[in-house]
Order: C-alpha cells, then sequence, then structure tokens
C-alpha cells in the first residue's frame, strides 16, 4: 500500500512523486505523477500551492530538507503567459483524447455492422448457400481492402457493447485475425487476402447443422458429443458443395481449419506442408479467439496467455513461422491486456500500431478524471513510463475493474493507420 504525505511546495525535486487534488485546475494530463523535468516542477511551484501530496513508495527521490527560515518572495517560476500556454495545451490534448475516443466508437459501428452482415451469411447458409457465398464475397472483400492500403493495419480493441459470443462475432474475429496474420507475412496478392478472409468467414459454417445442446453446452462434451462436434467441417464442405464458384482455397478451409501441423488433428490427420498456407493461417486465429473467449467466462485466457499457451504448450500444432509472425503482429501486450506500469499506473491496452509494438494505447484509470473522459495515452507520446507486468482482470480492485471494464469478449477492428 502507498504511503502518502504532504511536503511542503518548496520541498519538491525531480523524482518525486505527487499527487494533485482534482484534474481541471492545473495543466497536466495526470493528477498523479513523478516529476521527470525542470519545467514540471516549475509549473508545479507556479501553481499557488502551499503543500502537495508525495507518493514515497512511487518516487525515485526524497524531497528537500525544509528551508530553516521562508524564502524571499520571489516571481512566479512559470508566467502566467506561460501558464496560459500549458492550459492550453492539456484543453488540445483532452480534444485529441475525445476524437480518438470517437474514433473507437465510429471503428465499433462498422464492427456491428460488418458483424450483422456476417450473420447474415449465417442465415442464408441452410437455404441458399451460393447466396451466403456470394455475400462473403463481399464482405471479404471489403475487409481485405484494409489490409491492401500501404499502411500499416491500426488493431482497435472493442467494447463488449459491440460484441458477444455469438457465432457470426467468432466468425468476424477469425477473419480480422486471420487477414492480421496474412499481411504481417507478406501476402498482399488481392485474391488470396479474399480467400482467406471469406473462408475464415465460413470456417464453422457446417455448425449450423451440429445440435444446438452441443454448441451451448457449457460443462466437458462425452465422447459421442465431441465426435458429433468434430463433423462440421464436413457439414460445411456438404453445404458448400453445390456453390460451384466457391474458390478450392476457400474449400479446404472449411474442410481442414482443425488440421494441426503435427498431425493431431481432424477430420484427415494431414500434417506440415500438406496443410495449405491459407488453412494454417486461418487456424492460428481460430485457436486464439476460441481460446480468448470460451462460453464459461472462468476458462477464457487474456490475450497475452493465450499467446503464450499456444507458442509454449502447443507450439507443435502450429507452422511455427506463422505462429510467431502471429505473436509479433499482435504485440507484446495485445489489445484487451490489463496492464501495471512502472509507476504503479493501470491501464487496458486499446489498440497498438504494428509499425510501433512496445508502445501501444492504453486507457490509464485515474479515480481525478471522469470515466467519461479517461485519458487513452501512447506510451511513447504521452509517458515517460513502462509495462511493469500484466494484470488479470480477476485481480483488479473494484473502482478500477468498474473504471477500465475489461472485455469479457476481446474482438479486434482494423484500420488503416492514417484513418485510425
Amino acid at each position: 500500500m502507498n504511503t502518502r504525505t504532504k511536503v511542503g511546495i518548496d520541498q519538491l525535486c525531480i523524482g518525486m512523486h505527487v499527487k494533485l487534488d482534482g484534474w481541471v485546475g492545473h495543466p497536466f494530463l495526470f493528477s498523479s505523477f513523478k516529476i521527470k523535468d525542470q519545467k514540471q516542477l516549475d509549473t508545479l511551484r507556479s501553481l499557488g500551492l502551499k503543500e502537495i501530496e508525495y507518493l514515497p513508495q512511487k518516487s525515485d527521490a526524497k524531497p528537500l530538507p525544509i528551508p530553516v527560515q521562508p524564502a524571499a518572495p520571489a516571481a512566479p517560476a512559470v508566467e502566467a503567459t506561460a501558464m496560459d500556454e500549458l492550459m492550453k495545451q492539456k484543453k488540445e490534448r483532452i480534444e485529441s483524447l475525445r476524437q480518438e475516443m470517437a474514433q473507437i466508437q465510429a471503428a465499433e459501428r462498422k464492427y456491428v455492422k460488418t458483424a450483422n452482415a456476417v450473420k447474415n451469411v449465417m442465415r442464408l447458409a441452410n437455404n441458399n448457400p451460393a447466396q451466403a457465398a456470394e455475400q462473403a464475397n463481399e464482405i471479404a472483400a471489403q475487409l481485405s481492402e484494409i489490409f491492401l492500403a500501404r499502411q500499416n493495419p491500426f488493431i482497435h480493441l472493442m467494447g463488449d457493447n459491440a460484441s458477444d459470443s455469438s457465432s457470426h462475432f467468432h466468425s468476424l474475429n477469425v477473419t480480422m485475425l486471420a487477414l492480421i496474420l496474412a499481411h504481417a507475412v507478406g501476402i498482399e496478392d488481392a485474391q488470396t487476402l479474399r480467400d482467406i478472409a471469406q473462408g475464415a468467414m465460413l470456417h464453422d459454417i457446417g455448425k449450423v447443422m451440429v445440435p444446438s445442446q452441443v454448441l451451448l453446452k457449457d460443462e466437458e462434451l462425452t465422447p459421442s458429443e465431441t465426435k458429433l462436434l468434430e463433423m462440421h467441417p464436413g457439414y460445411g464442405i456438404k453445404l458448400m458443395q453445390p456453390v460451384e464458384a466457391l474458390p478450392r482455397r476457400v474449400r479446404e478451409i472449411i474442410l481442414f481449419h482443425h488440421e494441426m501441423a503435427d498431425g493431431s488433428g481432424y477430420p484427415k490427420g494431414l500434417k506440415g506442408d500438406e496443410i495449405d498456407q491459407a488453412v494454417r493461417i486461418v487456424t492460428i486465429a481460430n485457436t486464439y479467439d476460441n481460446l480468448c473467449n470460451q462460453r464459461v467466462s472462468a476458462r477464457c485466457k487474456t490475450p497475452s496467455e493465450a499467446l503464450s499457451f499456444m507458442y509454449k504448450t502447443e507450439g507443435a500444432k502450429y507452422d511455427k513461422t506463422l505462429l510467431s509472425a502471429f505473436i509479433k503482429s499482435m504485440g507484446i501486450y495485445p489489445p484487451g491486456t490489463i496492464v501495471m506500469l512502472k509507476s504503479g499506473k493501470v491501464g487496458i491496452v486499446m489498440s497498438i500500431d504494428s509499425s510501433d509494438l512496445l508502445h501501444p494505447n492504453l486507457m490509464l484509470y485515474d479515480a481525478a478524471i471522469p470515466k467519461n473522459q479517461a485519458a487513452i495515452v501512447n506510451l511513447r507520446r504521452d509517458l515517460d513510463d513502462s509495462v511493469d507486468r500484466t494484470l488479470r482482470p480477476a485481480a483488479l480492485p473494484k473502482p478500477v475493474f468498474d473504471y477500465l471494464s475489461p472485455r469479457k469478449h476481446i474482438s479486434y477492428f482494423v484500420e488503416n493507420a492514417g484513418s485510425a
């Protein structure tokens, strides 16, 4: 637990961690921070405060000795015009934060619209597979266009209001993740990207023929139920068999997305290069989403745990080159990860820029800032800080949990860095 005490304003020095009351009456982006330079120190001394709260455990320096006698009146450390400029910069940063949140909300609206289109594909599968395939191809074309632009993909975490555990959200998640991986390994051919996206969207289409009591069962499946579930790739290819225009690669994704590199998968026990690269890509995306989004929330892994499990525990099941590329593309701290920074701040990773994976964008907990104005900051641009460790949502104190709202379902949407 952090000990807090008051110190005189003239005892401040660089390296001390301080906490200000409120948020609007000062020019700093955060109310609690470590003094990192003389400019911050001068600004603090210009706020007209006699004392300030000091957190020893978070500090790298101790307060200066109390002066023997009061110092003679001096000119303000920061002139009024300079203070006005700092406040202006803060207001501009707040407006920038507002715009960034608006962009995330816009991405969520696009995500929901796309998910509804995918839902319609699933509805059509039984009675009109040709139309389902056609609509899936149209959606695939739109999504693959994002990755054909000469810009780095910007991966957003979606809010729980934009996703749930329904099968069409799973299909869309797998599609986005498969395209992220395809981009990461340098696939630039438009038709190949479209095939991967269409195949990922349709990969579980055969589950429409699996009894709902099996699909929705929370307990472990019986051997007979497991065998029935494992028939869904065959059901899927049977549904799509009459669709002559469906590309070969898409058919293979539907039939073989549970085949594993070590031969332990189904339905045919294929291994290694017997499995098309596009199928291997979708398999990795499918596994990651299944690990993060299980029906029983207690079984869900955090994004970091899911990647670690795939690499350390099940590494032999996947194409090593593709798995390494996937882990790299999702970053050390994938969106949805709860992190504690060296400073003690806690936040949730909201988005990553594939060109700067070590510095994700975070929403930070700060009790002094209203939740609807929560700061979304970049580790490189806004903070002199770094990640200390990741946290499980269950380990968060209730006020922090409620503020950050860890996602029950981890879903992503991708835009070009230039439009994000």
